[in-house]
């Protein structure tokens, strides 16, 4: 409990930092916008692994999945639950949108440094469509 309201303590108190909930099920993450330096924070939602970094079985899971650079994906395990969780899903997208971030930073893979709204309408989808 802590942790949630030390996040609301950041998102209310310091405008520099904003934030939505981005569902998935098991694997529903807070998702962050620094807006100093327009970057998007991800750490579990898109996965965009370096294949020559990483070794077998994982590479080929890697490969599997659609989950490596330069293209990323969202997490598989993060997939079924957002088409059950539409609603959800699309107004966590419209708030990523509003934001129109430069660049997004992953927990998970190299980090996209340029044209963050065109990863985001090819990984998510047009806006429209939200």
């Amino acid at each position: 409990m802590p942790e949630t309201s030390a996040l609301l303590r950041l998102k209310s108190g310091g405008r520099e930092i904003d934030q939505t909930l981005f569902p998935g099920g098991y694997f529903k993450e807070y998702i962050f916008f620094h807006r100093g330096s327009k970057a998007l924070i991800l750490t579990d939602t898109i996965i965009n692994l370096e294949l020559d970094k990483i070794a077998e079985p994982w590479r080929t899971a890697t490969k599997l999945t659609s989950m490596y650079h330069p293209h990323g994906q969202i997490f598989f395990g993060m997939r079924l639950p957002l088409l059950l969780q539409r609603r959800k899903a699309k107004a966590a997208l419209r708030k990523i949108h509003s934001w129109q971030p430069d660049r997004i930073l992953l927990s998970h893979g190299r980090c996209f440094d340029t044209r963050a709204d065109e990863v985001i309408r090819r990984i998510f989808g047009e806006p429209h469509s939200w």
